[in-house]
């Protein structure tokens, strides 16, 4: 045999560098990290009860309580996309008040029989508001909208 016939030649092979290798495990959790927030984002169907956020939020929209509940009768998922999460200022005729017991702050405004916009109240403001509710029985409340559950559920809600 030849010497030439002996010598094998081996391209280096193709495929990640040290670099590339020492990023990996970064990478790969960075990814992880994003497809868990995303999936747990669109999970999300609850509002907590107390957010002080809304001290402080700018509304997204200015409705009348009416014009929400058509909103979700007519198109819940179109009304979820407006305003779920989001702040918005509500006004409209209150039909049913809680108390300042804990559990039981809230304004109803009634829009059939059983159901309606229920705002339960930041803890904070809830005695002011349940005592100065006006004699014509309308009022303005900036709130976080947490969507239709028998009525359309708002949260933390304040005066604006």
């Amino acid at each position: 045999m030849s010497s030439f016939s002996r010598v094998i030649f081996f391209p280096r092979r193709w495929g990640p560098t040290p670099i590339a290798t020492a990023l990996r495990p970064s990478l790969l959790s960075g990814l992880a990290v994003s497809v868990v927030s995303v999936a747990l984002a669109a999970c999300i169907d609850h509002l907590p009860d107390q957010d002080l956020r809304i001290l402080g939020a700018s509304p997204s929209a200015r409705l009348s309580a009416d014009i929400l509940w058509k909103d979700y009768q007519g198109d819940r998922k179109k009304a979820d996309g407006l305003y779920f999460g989001k702040p918005i200022v509500v006004s409209g005729v209150v039909t049913a008040s809680g108390s300042n017991a804990p559990t039981d702050r809230y304004v109803l405004f009634g829009q059939t029989d059983k159901f309606g916009i229920r705002a339960n109240l930041l803890d904070e403001q809830a005695a002011a508001i349940l005592a100065n509710i006006p004699a014509d029985k309308h009022l303005t409340l900036k709130c976080f909208c947490e969507g239709l559950n028998g009525h359309v559920i708002l949260k933390s809600c304040v005066k604006p």
